[in-house]
Order: C-alpha cells, then sequence, then structure tokens
C-alpha cells in the first residue's frame, strides 16, 4: 500500500506532464484540510475560497518548478498561507489608512503596522530559510512520526483519526507526534 506522500508524488508527475485529471486529484484532496488551515487567518467563507481557489491557480501555473524537495502537502499549504497573508496585508493597505483610526484603535492601529511590515524583503527571507529548515527536518523525521505530524498539524485530523489510517493505537500516535515536535522544535531553536 502506497503513503500519501508516495500517491501526491506520482499525482504531480503526472500533473507535470499536462494530466489535468491528476492536478484535479490534487485540488480535491487537499482542499477541505487547506480550508480548515486557513480558518485559523481568515473568518469570511468567502475569502477562505477564493484563498484556496487563487492557491490552485498559482499551483498550476508553478506545477513544473515543484520539485519534491518537500512533500506536495508542505509546498500547497505554503502558497495558501502566503495568498492569505499577502490578500491580509493589501487588504490593510487599501481599505484601512493609519489616520483614519483615532487614539482608541491603538491596537488595530498596530496590527495595521504589523501586517504592512509583514512584506519586507527581511521578513521574506527569513520566513524563507526558516520554510526551509523545517522542511529539512520535516523531511529527516522516522516516516511514522512524520506522517503523523502533518496528518494532525496540516490535515488537522484527530489523534483517533490518525490511529485509524496508520492502523496503530492513539496512544502511539501521541508519542510519535510528541516526539516530531521536539525534533522539529531542537531542529529550529537556534533560527
Amino acid at each position: 500500500m502506497k503513503s500519501r506522500t508516495e500517491e501526491d508524488r506520482e499525482l504531480v508527475e503526472l500533473a507535470q506532464t499536462g494530466d489535468a485529471h491528476a492536478f484535479e486529484t490534487l485540488m480535491r484532496r487537499y482542499t477541505p484540510s487547506l480550508s480548515r488551515y486557513l480558518r485559523r487567518f481568515l473568518q469570511d467563507a468567502a475569502d477562505i475560497e477564493d484563498v484556496i481557489q487563487e492557491t490552485f491557480i498559482k499551483a498550476y501555473i508553478a506545477i513544473n518548478h515543484f520539485r519534491g524537495d518537500a512533500a506536495f502537502s508542505t509546498w500547497i499549504f505554503r502558497i495558501g498561507i502566503n495568498t492569505a497573508k499577502h490578500g491580509l496585508a493589501l487588504r490593510h493597505r487599501q481599505g484601512l489608512r493609519l489616520g483614519d483610526l483615532g487614539d482608541e484603535d491603538l491596537d488595530t492601529k498596530e496590527l495595521v503596522e504589523t501586517e504592512a511590515d509583514l512584506e519586507t524583503p527581511e521578513l521574506r527571507l527569513q520566513t524563507k530559510e526558516s520554510l526551509a529548515l523545517l522542511d529539512a527536518a520535516l523531511e529527516k523525521l522516522p516516516e511514522e512520526q512524520r506522517m503523523s505530524f502533518e496528518l494532525r498539524e496540516i490535515e488537522g485530523l484527530s489523534y483517533e483519526e490518525i490511529a485509524g489510517q496508520m492502523h496503530c493505537p492513539v496512544g502511539t500516535v501521541r508519542s510519535r507526534i510528541h516526539r516530531a515536535r521536539d525534533t522539529l522544535a531542537a531542529a529550529l531553536k537556534g533560527h
């Protein structure tokens, strides 16, 4: 039985040859989990739908540049979060001017200033370096830990759902995820 990562890799290879059905399969596979993930940043269902649509358009255009250094799920989620952050920063710059806010809106001013700073070259470089470190650390994890971690943190599955998919006890899933988090935290600690 193939792992989800192996299935994704095969679908990506087919999509890179122009197989639209393979790309549609990837879209159907990752739209629900991407939607759940984006709900952490966006409250409006229409905004989430727009970001998902734009994410898959960007992914379709860039699919030939996907090298497989990281899992497809990591790549598509990175495109999704970058698209959401760009949209939030753009909305704040266009729709809300700091001068329009009074002194009672200091928290909002700080939020808008922070969002406007999301696109600085230094922050983009730092984010790129952090993602590269995270990808490298994820790839070094044992397969069971990596899969458990991705199913929990990226797919949003419960421990019980992961245990069912991986055919192991819930305690084993918890242990794998805990060890994966410790390993990733240690890899990213100095950064």
